[in-house]
């Protein structure tokens, strides 16, 4: 199994995680205070969603799945720096940068290396 599989399997029981981690809350760097369970609820409906595309698709073969694995790419570059802005302008949310502003890039930086090796082998 190729490290971008690996991954993408890894990082989709991460994303079908997301309702426990607003639960866990460590650092106060997942959950956005004050509570939205509005908010939360739709993060974790769309997050348990691409988490399973992740795994029962994308994994499977990822050469077919380019465009949704460079979705998952910039969504979660775009989430985190976007986040990283607002804590910086929110003190009350500095926990965020021990939380999820560093897994969405790190999310995001993982996998634009793997698929870009995936995609360069003959």
């Amino acid at each position: 199994m190729s490290p971008l599989r690996i991954s993408l399997v890894g990082f989709g029981i991460i994303f079908c995680s997301v309702y426990g981690l607003f639960q866990i809350d460590l650092f106060g760097g997942w959950a956005w205070s004050p509570g939205q369970p509005e908010y939360q609820l739709m993060i974790v409906g769309i997050y348990l969603v691409m988490g399973l595309m992740m795994i029962f698709q994308a994994s499977k073969d990822p050469l077919n799945h380019v465009l949704f694995i460079r979705f998952i790419i910039y969504s979660s570059l775009a989430h985190g720096f976007i986040m990283f802005g607002q804590a910086l302008i929110d003190t009350t949310e500095r926990g965020h940068f021990l939380g999820d502003i560093p897994a969405l890039i790190i999310v995001g930086v993982v996998l634009e290396i793997l698929l870009r090796r995936e995609l360069a082998k003959p």
